[in-house]
């Protein structure tokens, strides 16, 4: 497998030219051959030249078991790239330079930078070439090492080819995810890893028991096809699919490729309820939980939860028909549909007494009373590169409602919500949000298509583009924004923002619109210089352009 890995790498770096000519040489080392989990990595390079002296560029390359390859950048330990560059660019090293196996990084393993996490072969490359071509001036040289086996402890379960009479091995896996955990022994220093194989756990297929009661550093992941290929299913029999309370291991405690279903009761976290723990949900499909507390499908108190990458569907609560995140933190919710939930408050999201990061979500047809989408109350939550769509309230804030809150609303796509006020936003007692560089279009509401503010609220309406909401915007002003009716304010227009469909969606700018470069600050000061507004995806520059930035592929 070794010199498979060595193969690729040769190929793969052959975009240098593989013609070495007389010159400097140079050699990488690792103090190893073999690492596991937790153990740390020491990388060393040698290089001589017995030869004139030269200027060179230094290349270090990684390549992953995925075939991935990543090059050191100047950026030094943190600095991995994708992208073929050279580590030290023009450097002369001059005739008889010795340099004898000089350690120059280390890191533990797993690790996000360089990319070493996974079990496999890996291998370090470095070559010099002639400075500022691609021409070789020594031969590729090779470090090759494994990545075994972490520590954690890993059992299974299989509820159609299992028995709770065997050892949870591999070959013999437990039928019972409750018998797993029940039977295995965990700690921070040995941390146990369930995998639970493709099929329907409940009471009805393989005498599952309701809610599963996790462990620290215990972590369920499936070995099956994916979330609906392994189902965990309550069958409304019980308060909670999963609950965890006290749990800790923010990175190793994992609920990881599930449908989560079946919840019934009158509790609250239906799908997973979390209190005074840290775990990561991820890659779930949690659908179908009605419960008349808080958290239809997740939710979190006093906790630090990393919610990514989740379908959460078609839960009902009194608030947060999807999530409820109330007090506690860190808390992130990243990169989940969040879709066709109802509560009384906060269809999709509600957030209470803390300061979640929801970002890059899709928050769609979801149903409340006050806050559709999102319902943040007494708490300063960041609301940004979010698409908020098609979401209703009977009352207040058909996309997101802000109650003694003052919320972070920056950069989404706020639109076809609908409600009696604040079709996009609503603003009530108190609450100061600052809503800038958002696409607010196509909502309605008799009062604040756009955005309401009641007497109490003072938001801050900055770069935005309010347009075709029917009553723009009530009882609240803007600045530097282009809006639909003829609001007063600096930097305000009112000529049509010209969108038009470009790769990632509808909501590009012509490049005549007039809110190109006509934003209240500049686009780094916005922290947008990395996104774009137009659809032949030209990063935005200079001025800010106004309204939501798609990011660039």
């Amino acid at each position: 497998m070794r010199t498979a890995v060595a193969c690729i790498i040769l190929g793969v770096v052959a975009l240098l030219s593989v013609a070495a000519i007389a010159g400097p040489s140079i050699t990488i080392y690792t103090d190893a051959e073999t690492y596991q989990s937790g153990d740390a990595i020491e990388v060393s390079l040698s290089a001589q030249n017995l030869n004139a002296g030269m200027s060179v560029d230094v290349y270090v390359g990684l390549l992953t078991p995925d075939g991935g390859l990543y090059t050191l950048s100047p950026y030094g330990q943190n600095g991995w790239s994708g992208n073929l560059e050279a580590w030290i660019p023009e450097i002369y090293v001059p005739s008889s330079f010795n340099m004898n196996r000089t350690p120059f990084f280390w890191f533990d393993v797993p690790c996000s930078m360089p990319p070493i996490s996974d079990e496999g072969d890996y291998n370090f490359a470095a070559v010099l070439t002639r400075a500022g071509t691609m021409q070789w001036v020594s031969d590729l040289s090779s470090a090759p090492f494994t990545v075994g086996a972490s520590p954690a402890s890993h059992y299974y379960v299989d509820a159609q080819a299992g028995d709770d009479d065997n050892d949870g091995s591999e070959g013999f896996p437990w039928k019972t995810i409750t018998h797993a955990l029940a039977s295995v022994e965990s700690s921070e220093a040995n941390p146990v890893t369930i995998h639970v194989a493709a099929g329907t756990y409940s009471a009805s297929t393989n005498g599952e028991t309701f809610p599963l009661s996790m462990k620290d550093y215990v972590s369920l992941t499936l070995s099956g096809e994916g979330a609906d290929s392994t189902i965990l299913d309550a069958e409304q029999d019980a308060r909670h699919v999963i609950y965890c309370a006290g749990i800790r291991g923010l990175t190793i405690m994992t609920i990881k490729g599930f449908t989560i279903t079946g919840a019934s009761s009158s509790g609250g976290g239906g799908g997973i309820y979390a209190l005074q723990s840290s775990l990561t949900i991820q890659n779930n499909i949690i659908a179908g939980n009605l419960v008349d507390g808080v958290g239809g499908g997740i939710s979190s108190n006093a906790s630090s939860l990393a919610i990514s990458n989740n379908t959460i569907a078609g839960n009902s609560a009194a608030r947060g028909g999807g999530i409820s995140c109330t007090v506690g933190g860190p808390l992130t919710i990243e990169n989940n549909i969040i879709t066709g939930n109802s509560a009384a408050r906060g269809g999709g999201i509600y957030c209470f007494g803390n300061s979640p990061i929801i970002s890059d979500n899709t928050i769609l047809g979801n149903v409340a009373q006050c806050g559709g989408g999102i319902s943040c109350s007494k708490s300063s939550p960041t609301i940004e590169n979010n698409t908020i769509r098609e979401n209703s309230a009977t009352y207040d804030g058909g996309g997101i409602h802000c109650d003694t809150s003052s919320a972070y609303i920056e950069n989404n796509i706020i639109t076809g919500n609908s409600a009696g006020r604040g079709g996009g936003i609503s603003c009530h007692e108190t609450s100061s949000p600052r809503i800038s560089n958002n696409t607010i279009s196509g909502n309605l509401a008799p009062h604040g298509g756009g955005i309401y503010q009641d007497w109490d609220s003072s938001p801050t309406v900055i770069d935005c583009i309010i347009w075709a909401n029917g009553d723009d915007l009530y009882g609240c002003s803007a600045t530097y924004c282009c809006i639909e009716d003829s609001d007063g304010g600096i930097g305000n227009i009112h000529d049509d923002p010209m969108f038009v469909v470009g790769p990632l969606g509808e909501y590009y700018l012509h490049p005549d619109s007039p809110c190109i470069d006509a934003g209240s600050q500049s686009a780094a000061e916005a922290g947008l210089s990395d996104r774009t507004t137009q659809a032949d995806e030209t990063p935005d520059t200079g001025t800010v352009d106004m309204g939501y930035h798609y990011p660039i592929p």
